[in-house]
């Protein structure tokens, strides 16, 4: 089968599109309003390490099972049905978080939350269907920065509720957020026509058959497993190392968390832009994950605040850049009727990354501080090799 020349369709104007950003924008920062307050509640509630470690993987086992599936029904149905349910499902997720403080609802809620995760996946299948060249790279850069500048902003409105001791409405402000977005797709973005008309079949319940189908993606797809297995080993260990090393607490935290994030947003929205039109992207995604592979092998080694942030610059840097790369070369790898299955899959590898790397990266930690990252760094420098086997333009045609 051949791959089909990637073409505009539908009549989303760049004003709506912009809308679409905002919606993901919105949906994030009620998502990222649970995060600083998830750990801490369950553990109020008697929730041990471990129980605790699972209710945050719930989410990511279910992203892998339901992303793919999400993605691929956006393809026969189009893509404003499928986001809009998955925004749904996200605020209902964040509407059962502040019902009542029980165990069985944050569980509930972290499952309907990754039910709904897909609505990142969605919309980045939506701009691969409206954009193309270098314009399709910075539109999923613009998208990247928007998700990522709501999960800045998220933990910042948790913080404004805690101290005008409002924490009870978390979930229903959180809510408020995801639903804002799904009423600004709903009233004002028009849907795309599907793109797909296969019917979808018996499917596994990890559903891969993608990455069988179009073996180019396969490199890819194990590429963003392992990048963010890197990013999950640091997320899960970077507060126990600033504290060890340097006796750091939540604010230290909370100022290189800002940085990297401000540090990710210029770059997905400013700096992509301008160094694709200069540096092919396969080069560029190459120094990308060499950059955050640096930035990631030098953290425990810092010496005091200042150090940090100049490791931090590297490795936000480089993720920052990674990120939209990884998601533009697998939209031209992959055929027009399969955008929403691919970036599914995608989700679901990431995912994956997310389920392996808190865990493996905790007991490298108590093993010794620094291996975490050492492990880091050589994921990511091996990621960097592995780019160069991907190809430039996709294959003529897959099974």
């Amino acid at each position: 089968m051949d791959l089909p020349a990637r073409v505009p369709q539908g009549n989303v104007s760049p004003a709506r599109f912009g809308l679409l950003h905002a919606a993901v924008f919105l949906d994030l920062v009620g998502f990222g309003m649970l995060i600083p307050d998830v750990q801490l509640r369950a553990e109020a509630m008697g929730a041990q390490g471990w129980l605790i470690g699972l209710l945050l993987a719930s989410m990511f086992v279910t992203q892998l099972i339901f992303s793919p599936r999400w993605g691929a029904a956006s393809d026969r149905l189009g893509r404003k049905h499928v986001f809009l349910a998955c925004t749904g499902l996200s605020a209902l997720g964040m509407l059962v978080y502040g019902l009542h403080d029980s165990l069985l609802l944050i569980l509930a809620s972290r499952l309907l939350g990754g039910l709904g995760a897909a609505n990142v996946a969605v919309a980045n299948a939506w701009i691969a269907d409206l954009s193309h060249g270098e314009d399709q790279t910075k539109a999923m850069g613009r998208l990247a920065a928007a998700t990522t500048s709501g999960l800045i902003l998220g933990p910042v409105v948790t913080s404004v509720l805690a101290q005008a001791e409002a924490l009870p409405w978390l979930g229903a402000v959180g809510c408020a957020f995801s639903a804002l977005g799904f009423v600004l797709v709903a009233l004002f973005v028009p849907n795309t026509p599907p793109t797909a008309e296969r019917s979808p079949g018996r499917r596994p319940i990890i559903d891969l058959r993608i990455l069988s189908d179009l073996p180019q993606l396969r490199s890819m797809a194990l590429i963003a497993l392992v990048a963010w297995f890197s990013l999950a080993m640091l997320q899960g260990t970077f507060g126990r190392l600033i504290h060890l090393n340097l006796g750091y607490g939540q604010r230290e935290f909370g100022l290189i968390f800002g940085y990297e994030s401000l540090l990710e947003v210029v770059a997905q929205g400013v700096l992509l832009g301008w160094l694709t039109s200069k540096i092919a992207d396969r080069h560029l995604l190459r120094a990308a994950y060499v950059i955050q592979g640096v930035g990631l092998a030098l953290t425990p080694f810092m010496p005091d605040l200042l150090a940090l942030f100049g490791a931090s610059t590297l490795y936000a840097l480089g993720i920052g850049l990674a990120n939209p790369l990884v998601n533009t070369m697998c939209s031209r790898l992959t055929p027009e009727d399969r955008q929403g299955e691919m970036f599914g899959t995608l989700q679901g590898a990431r995912s994956v990354g997310f389920m392996i790397g808190p865990v493996l990266g905790g007991v490298l930690f108590d093993a010794a501080p620094a291996a975490p990252y050492a492990l880091a760094g050589v994921v990511c420098v091996a990621a960097a090799l592995m780019v160069r086997g991907i190809p430039e333009k996709p294959s003529t045609g897959s099974p």
